[in-house]
């Protein structure tokens, strides 16, 4: 999504041209007040029903759409029902043209949504007439896109009355016509340039032909034809043929890159197939079937699933452009793929998600089957997300895990972080990334993009600038699992990098061990900063960090930096969380640093020679 912004609602204000700006609670759709113990229940049938009727409840006091949108700070009230895409002129600083539907369309999405399910389950006039009423708004809109070219909102509008369609028995004949003939209207308005957008191919290896495929392959270009493809089978339209082929080789040629790097991380290459997962449920059975049966068809399935926090599945590391409550379309992907694939690990994911998580489509999805769901967990070890690696004892909240970016997707989502890693245990990131991209052009984007935004380390005051690692090593050991990643390519020439090799060690649920091995033509500094949670408290005492919180602690240190209370810092832009900033100069590498989840600073000493490092009753050496 081209033009996003930034995320993620820390408590706290951030100041912006000498503006401090409240923030408050938000999310990719705005929420109904929460019931207690709400990640406790499981996401089977009854639940789901409970949770789809106190949204349906809340809908129906609602006089107005709020709309939170939390990557610019703005909340606003949208007229219901809304007759025509209304567009802001609220200003943003540094962007113009602000994809305001986008989120609009979200919201009205998630509302019909609960609402439609409620009166298709409960039968019950209240739901039912709500619905109807957003939908016939909807249908007599004079245009479904904000700006001359199709793009996001186009696509989850012609989503709305597809859905409608194609799913609620409770729709009265007219209401169908209706839906049927802004179809109709939104083929006409989108489907031209969505094709021309692609130009004329005849198979996925007409794009995978071209000089730079991956220009044309980001998720907009692909949800917004899916769209117009959901609102031409309804249209029974002549186009929606077209369409299918063209989507069958678009996701073809994705998949097929996917081998070499293609992704988006799980936000963004779930949002995509969110949409795809729909398409398969119309497509010709031979494209489903193809579709399905990809060998790198389930990549989509490893990123959503191993790189959640032990015990918290559905916060899956924020590593690159990602944001776990805001953006759980991959979720929504996954619910929807469960009757056409089912898999043990997809079940396993599907249950262990928070009903107040999850999209109403996917709560639509999952109801009929969630009951029979079987689940089974991912092995532990040392695994491949496809855009990070994860070293992890297990699943449970005790457990822990390491997740470490490692990619050379050209696609902008993908940050140039390769090294950067998560230390995860009791449901949360503890040592974390800010995990967006802001694109305001303030202190913000410089926290989320700059060279200070991640923890691999900045090498003679140069950051990365290119995605260029080589995984060494991923294995599973007697302890735990190990990884290990040369990032040189990775750094500018400036930098005079030779090699720069880091290990990463994860031992059982006690903690982990980091040294990085740098060689450069004239090293003189290599700087770190390692970001803690958002929520954490710190503290620091014998050249060791502290990282609490009420169930845990995390302590960490590295033996050749003098550490104290002088080195966390709040950068600017953050929007809360605290970060530990250490320079080492004229280093003599390896350079290590330990973490140990421990209520008390642990036992640690380096040899003389640097080359290993006894810490947690074992012995590390390169």
């Amino acid at each position: 999504m081209k033009q996003s912004t930034s995320r993620r609602d820390f408590l706290g204000s951030t100041t912006r041209a000498g503006v401090a700006w409240g923030l408050y609670p938000g999310a990719a759709w705005s929420k109904p007040p929460q019931h207690d113990a709400a990640g406790e229940s499981p996401l089977d049938r009854r639940n789901i029903e409970v949770e789809i009727r106190r949204r349906a409840e809340w809908r129906v006091a609602q006089n107005r759409l709020e709309v939170d949108y939390y990557r610019i700070r703005r909340r606003l009230a949208y007229p219901l029902p809304l007759e025509s895409l209304l567009t802001p002129t609220v200003p943003v600083a540094t962007i113009t043209d602000y994809p305001w539907a986008t989120w609009l369309l979200w919201e009205l999405e998630e509302r019909v949504n609960a609402l439609g399910w409620a009166a298709e389950w409960f039968k019950e006039d209240k739901y039912a007439s709500h619905a109807a009423r957003d939908l016939e708004a909807l249908s007599v809109w004079p245009k479904y896109c904000q700006m001359a070219e199709p793009s996001l909102e186009s696509a989850h509008a012609g989503r709305i009355l597809w859905a409608a369609w194609t799913k609620w028995h409770w729709l009265s004949e007219p209401l169908r016509e209706k839906v049927r003939a802004a179809c109709g209207r939104h083929v006409q308005e989108v489907v031209p340039q969505a094709e021309a957008y692609f130009g004329s191919f005849a198979s996925k290896q007409d794009l995978l032909r071209r000089p730079a495929p991956h220009e044309k392959l980001g998720n907009v270009a692909v949800i917004r034809i899916v769209g117009a493809a959901l609102a031409a089978q309804v249209a029974a339209d002549p186009a929606a043929a077209r369409l299918n082929e063209k989507i069958r080789a678009i996701f073809g040629a994705i998949l097929d890159l996917r081998t070499g790097g293609h992704a988006e991380g799980v936000g963004y290459d779930g949002y995509a197939l969110d949409f795809i997962a729909d398409w398969l449920t119309v497509a010709p059975a031979d494209a489903r079937r193809e579709i399905l049966e990809h060998p790198r068809f389930n990549d989509y399935l490893d990123e959503s699933a191993l790189l959640g926090a032990p015990g918290a599945v559905g916060q899956v590391a924020e590593l690159s452009d990602v944001e776990p409550r805001e953006m759980p379309f991959h979720f929504s992907a996954q619910a929807k793929l469960a009757s056409l694939q089912p898999h043990p690990v997809r079940a396993w994911l599907l249950r262990g998600w928070p009903a107040e998580w999850v999209r109403a489509d996917a709560l639509g999805a999952l109801r009929p089957i969630a009951d029979d769901l079987k689940p089974a967990p991912p092995a532990a070890g040392a695994v491949n997300a496809h855009y990070a690696v994860v070293l992890r004892s297990g699943g449970e909240k005790e457990d822990l895990a390491v997740a470490m970016s490692c990619s050379n997707s050209p696609l902008g989502h993908i940050q140039k972080d390769n090294g950067t890693l998560v230390i995860g245990t009791r449901g949360r990131w503890l040592i974390c990334d800010p995990g967006y991209q802001q694109y305001v052009q303030d202190a913000e984007r410089d926290f989320t993009v700059g060279p200070a935004a991640h923890n691999c380390p900045v090498i003679n005051g140069a950051a990365q600038d290119r995605k260029q690692p080589r995984l060494l090593r991923l294995e599973k050991t007697v302890d735990g699992a190990r990884a290990q990643i040369e990032l040189a390519a990775c750094y500018p020439a400036s930098a005079g990098v030779r090699s720069v090799v880091r290990n990463v060690w994860q031992v059982g649920t006690a903690g982990v061990v980091v040294c990085d091995q740098i060689a450069a033509e004239s090293l003189q500094s290599v700087t770190y900063h390692w970001h803690g949670h958002p929520d954490a408290a710190w503290w620091s005492s014998d050249g060791w960090m502290l990282v609490h919180l009420p169930d845990v602690d995390l302590w960490f240190t590295s033996p050749q930096v003098k550490l104290s209370d002088r080195n966390i810092d709040r950068l600017p832009g953050s929007r809360g969380q605290l970060t530990l900033a250490a320079t080492v100069e004229l280093p003599k590498t390896p350079v290590w640093w330990v973490f140990a989840v421990s209520p008390q600073i642990p036992q640690l000493e380096l040899s003389q020679s640097g080359q290993e490092l006894q810490f947690l009753g074992k012995r590390f050496a390169l």
